[in-house]
């Protein structure tokens, strides 16, 4: 008996995009030129939440890691969960020096929302995928209601996250040296299940229809990242640094005066640094910040249940 499938026997709550495929859609459209993929689940008359996912790294993760999330959110919400550039069944960007980048990557969000027609709408990000939703509502603010930023060190650093203090040799261990490239990295079920541990405090959460879903994708993308990723880190960082600015400062500095009351989450037990999330916190006015215990950089898989029930509550309190 699988893990899935006792959970949902045991639990009333669980409601996973794997053991409920035919409550998600799988759709596409095109945005900024790009064909895009996503993830769908919800009432069309409902209020919209895009899910913005952090990095694909290079094994292209994609949507797919949001699996416990859409459909309990979909309870109360119209869930889109967007591959973002370079990941999922989404393109590749037209440049592949810009493979990775975050900006670009923001860029291709906004787009999406744009063609989507459902702004303004809620934003969850994780990881570099909250630089993008904070990065959304700072361009296009017209376009975003509330925003629950999660457990990313994409916006508490300057950096970025690599070399910094405070980040744990758990999570840098993954990569070369002062980089998010990974070396030697094979599309096999181990070094997935490898790779997504170093970020995950319940490893029973890496379920084999999410692992099975990641080689295939890492034998899509893997080759494709190879080259222009390596380039990317060839200057020793200086582009990883200034990915994160806008208008020639870090992000964060503009949310200091954006208007916005974000709930910014994170994981007790986070290779990013649990004094570093406290420290992004106390520079956002009127922010919210929770932390779970027991849970590392993939804290929506670590606490599932209480995450679902975190995020339907801030986003539907008014």
């Amino acid at each position: 008996m699988s893990s899935l499938y006792e959970r949902s026997v045991q639990d009333p709550e669980w409601a996973s995009i794997f053991d409920r495929p035919d409550e998600v859609n799988r759709r596409h459209l095109v945005a900024d030129g790009y064909h895009t993929t996503y993830l769908e689940a919800g009432r069309e008359d409902a209020a919209p939440v895009v899910l913005i996912h952090g990095a694909n790294f290079q094994v292209g993760i994609g949507a797919d890691r949001w699996y416990p999330t859409i459909l309990p959110l979909a309870r109360r919400f119209r869930v889109f969960a967007v591959d973002e550039l370079g990941g999922g069944g989404t393109d590749a960007p037209r440049n592949l020096q810009d493979i990775g980048d975050v900006r670009v990557r923001a860029d291709h969000v906004v787009a999406f929302v744009e063609a989507l027609g459902v702004g303004p709408c809620h934003l969850v990000g994780q990881s570099q995928g909250a630089w993008i939703a904070a990065y959304v509502a700072f361009r296009r603010p017209d376009l975003v209601r509330e925003l629950v930023l999660v457990d990313s060190a994409s916006l508490a650093l300057p950096a970025g996250g690599i070399g910094a203090a405070r980040v744990s040799p758990q999570f840098t261990q993954n990569f070369a040296p002062g980089t998010l490239r990974t070396e030697h990295l094979a599309p096999t079920p181990q070094d997935m299940r490898r790779y997504m541990g170093s970020m995950t405090y319940d490893h029973s959460m890496l379920c084999d229809p999410l692992i099975d879903r990641m080689v295939v994708l890492a034998k899509k993308w893997l080759p494709i990242w190879e080259a222009p990723f390596a380039q990317f880190w060839a200057d020793g960082g200086v582009r990883n640094r200034a990915q994160y600015e806008v208008d020639g400062v870090h992000l964060t500095t503009h949310l200091e005066s954006l208007g916005k009351q974000p709930l910014i989450v994170w994981g007790k037990n986070s290779g990013k640094g649990l004094d570093n999330g406290l420290d992004f916190y106390r520079r956002i006015p009127d922010a919210q910040f929770h932390v779970f215990d027991k849970a590392d950089h993939f804290l929506w898989l670590d606490r599932w249940k209480d995450f679902n029930g975190l995020v339907t509550w801030f986003l539907s309190r008014t």
